[in-house]
């Protein structure tokens, strides 16, 4: 069974509003309407679960007809929170895909759980492009670094055995063993995240572009 989770516990606190941004309206849509109708039109997505705020909870759960988990105060606790639920009410989950509800532009999460079949892990990558720089260095090499956007996708048993809520990392990737077999899926399409409030009239910019 694969089952993708959408992170939507985030309060918005950069966003400035007491609304936070993946309920903002996106041409004329709640941002993270994309994000599910986008998961709900994939093949080899079996289940969406959308992690949230207690008070959002039936409210989603009206509107989009989505199952949802209690989300904790922290990205990497809502990512616990969801393994927890799904251990618990989808013991035969073998993939998990984490999908992020401000960023309205995912597309195309099959190739994600195909590439599972030979990976521990698929995570989004973007190349840095702009100049890197670092506290006490005059030059820094930016060939080997990169930017890791959501989505990311994992085997479920062995995310579920070594991933912490506790855990510093900022990606859910980086909390697997050194050992994993990750696959780097680059991308040079949009991947926008609405984190900010100008963020909103570029993004629907965008989307109306690319109509």
């Amino acid at each position: 069974m694969n089952i993708s989770v959408i992170l939507s516990g985030g309060s918005g606190a950069r966003f400035g509003n007491s609304l936070p941004k993946q309920y903002s309206t996106l041409c004329g849509k709640e941002v993270i309407s994309y994000v599910a109708n986008s998961l709900k039109q994939s093949s080899l997505n079996n289940k969406t679960i959308i992690a949230s705020a207690k008070e959002y909870t039936e409210t989603l759960s009206a509107a989009y007809k989505i199952e949802c988990a209690i989300g904790g105060d922290t990205h990497n606790s809502s990512a616990k929170n969801s393994l927890d639920y799904i251990k618990s009410h989808y013991p035969n989950c073998k993939k998990v895909l984490f999908a992020d509800a401000a960023r309205p532009f995912i597309a195309n999460i099959d190739e994600y759980f195909t590439l599972l079949d030979n990976f521990d892990a698929v995570i989004t990558a973007q190349r840095i492009t702009d100049s890197l720089g670092c506290e006490g260095k005059q030059f820094v090499d930016r060939s080997p670094y990169y930017l890791i956007q959501k989505p990311e996708a994992f085997s479920f048993d062995l995310l579920y055995n070594c991933f912490s809520a506790n855990s510093p990392a900022t990606a859910i990737v980086q909390q697997l063993p050194s050992n994993a077999k990750i696959k780097k899926r680059f991308i040079t399409g949009n991947n926008m995240k609405i984190t900010y409030p100008s963020d909103l009239p570029l993004a629907e910019y965008l989307m109306k572009e690319s109509k």
